[in-house]
């Protein structure tokens, strides 16, 4: 785990900016080589949902070159056109290069197939300039700085960066920006539909914590624990979509990722649902509900296990929001993605044992409003664990497949789309199940009676039962119902008040 959270805060420390890449001092790639860079996502003016920016452009700005080496200097390197920077279509890449017939040669020339020699060799149609073919290249050069060029992006699309090196010398750093911008602003186009996602995600979870907040105002005093926890966990989804919604929003308009709203918004996140699978975990254990407290040792495990699912998931938030910008390879995102899930699954294994036990007491005591409650809880978990498993293999399958099943414009409905709507949905059904009413109190720990000769409490339960135990707040109503009518005239004469009728001789 430890290798998982010193990566993910790697990542969060690199020193690129979103859309907009960042050299400095980079070294060059080896002789005869190319390196991938970064990954940028663009619409074009057609696909773009906000067309207010213009045409999307690609500008390689203050861009230059630096030898390192004592024998070759940047004198002597000044007609050296080896170095190159590259903007090419994800889909079609390996289609434009040839890794067998790379670098330009005389031949190559001879040939048609480049103009100038040490140059990287892009395939395209006969007559079709580098634009036409989706294709903007930047020649480096040593001893000076390059001039600034920007170029106006036709198709939308996947485009890699890359930084190719077809002379003989490889002793040089590369500093300088590549800047992409969309018709949006400088948000990638893979992440802009989050904004509106998370905009009504936000509006959706301010309606549940108004509706809730007014039930818990209308039966103040049949408030339980729970009533509070699932209070808090709105809360939380609240200030986890306008966390996310700001950092977006930010990210766009200022062109890098700002760490600490991403930091905060994804710790939000993560907490959040941390607190969820606890709230869960806490009802099938019977907290406060057959068990007024929970004993050193379960809350020390609880704690641990708390810590631990924050951690993991923090870094699988990092991982998955960075894996195309810094092309993260493949295992290493399955490697952050295990350890979350096989959490997932202990915990609903945990709260799945525990829930059945509790049934088994419920239904040996004969509560059977309780066992009602929490036979409601038990489908609706297992409706949440079947589509949890449902998304994973989706994920899974993205993020593994060659071939790219999903477009890349879709990914974020199946990363941050359903994890969401799934947890919003199974928290309305958990708030429809417990909310606040007048019998509330009905679901809370208290004594039970044990009716015996002596009038001692015996053992603590939830008192529903049917074997002369009663709920707490019917001792307060038996104790009104001394008053009526019928107590009145049953009681025995020689105490009653002077003034009520026949109670005298």
């Amino acid at each position: 785990m430890m290798h998982s959270l010193f990566a993910a805060f790697c990542l969060l420390l690199v020193p690129v900016q979103a859309e907009i890449f960042h050299f400095e001092q980079v070294p060059v790639a080896e002789s005869k080589s190319l390196n991938m860079m970064y990954v940028f996502f663009v619409f074009n003016e057609d696909d773009a949902p906000d067309k207010s920016g213009g045409k999307p452009v690609v500008k390689f700005q203050g861009l230059t070159v630096k030898s390192t080496s004592q024998d070759r200097g940047d004198e002597q390197l000044t007609g050296y056109k080896g170095i190159e920077l590259s903007l090419l279509k994800y889909d079609t890449f390996w289609d434009q290069i040839d890794p067998a017939r790379m670098c330009a040669t005389q031949e190559d020339l001879n040939e048609g197939l480049s103009k100038t020699l040490d140059n990287l060799i892009i395939k395209r149609d006969a007559g079709k300039s580098m634009e036409d073919a989706s294709v903007y290249r930047h020649q480096l050069a040593f001893g000076k700085k390059a001039p600034d060029q920007k170029m106006e992006v036709s198709d939308s699309g996947v485009y890699v960066l890359v930084l190719s090196n077809c002379g003989d010398f490889d002793q040089a750093l590369v500093t300088g920006d590549i800047i992409v911008k969309n018709p949006h602003g400088y948000l990638p186009a893979n992440e802009y539909d989050k904004m509106p996602f998370y905009l009504g995600l936000c509006g959706f979870y301010v309606f549940l914590g108004i509706m809730w907040g007014l039930l818990c105002i209308r039966w103040w005093k049949e408030i339980l624990h729970f009533h509070i926890y699932i209070g808090v966990i709105v809360v939380l989804g609240v200030c986890e979509c306008i966390s996310w919604y700001m950092f977006l929003q930010n990210w766009n308009g200022e062109g890098h990722r700002g760490r600490l709203l991403f930091g905060v918004a994804a710790l939000t996140s993560v907490t959040r649902t941390t607190m969820s699978y606890m709230l869960v975990l806490l009802a099938a254990l019977g907290w406060g509900v057959t068990r007024p407290v929970l004993d050193s040792s379960l809350s020390c495990r609880l704690g641990l296990l708390s810590v631990s699912y924050i951690l993991l998931n923090f870094v699988r938030e990092v991982v998955i929001s960075f894996r195309h910008s810094h092309s993260v390879p493949v295992p290493f995102v399955m490697l952050c993605l295990v350890p979350v899930s096989l959490m997932n699954g202990g915990i609903f294994y945990w709260v799945f044992t525990a829930l059945t036990t509790l049934t088994e007491t419920l239904k040996a005591q004969s509560q059977t409003e309780k066992l009602s409650v929490f036979q409601k809880l038990w489908w609706i978990l297992i409706v949440a664990i079947s589509f949890a498993v449902l998304v994973l293999l989706i994920q899974i399958f993205a993020f593994s497949s060659a071939s790219g099943a999903l477009r890349w414009r879709e990914q974020w409905m199946i990363t941050d789309g359903a994890p969401q709507v799934g947890f919003s949905l199974v928290l309305m059904a958990i708030m429809f199940l417990w909310a606040p009413h007048e019998d509330s109190q009905r679901l809370a720990y208290s004594q039970q009676i044990d009716g015996n000769e002596d009038g001692e409490l015996g053992t603590m339960a939830a008192p529903d039962t049917v074997d002369g135990s009663i709920w707490t707040d019917q001792v307060v109503d038996q104790e009104k119902d001394d008053d009526s009518f019928w107590a009145s005239t049953k009681r025995d004469p020689s105490n009653a008040p002077a003034d009520v009728i026949g109670a005298g001789n």
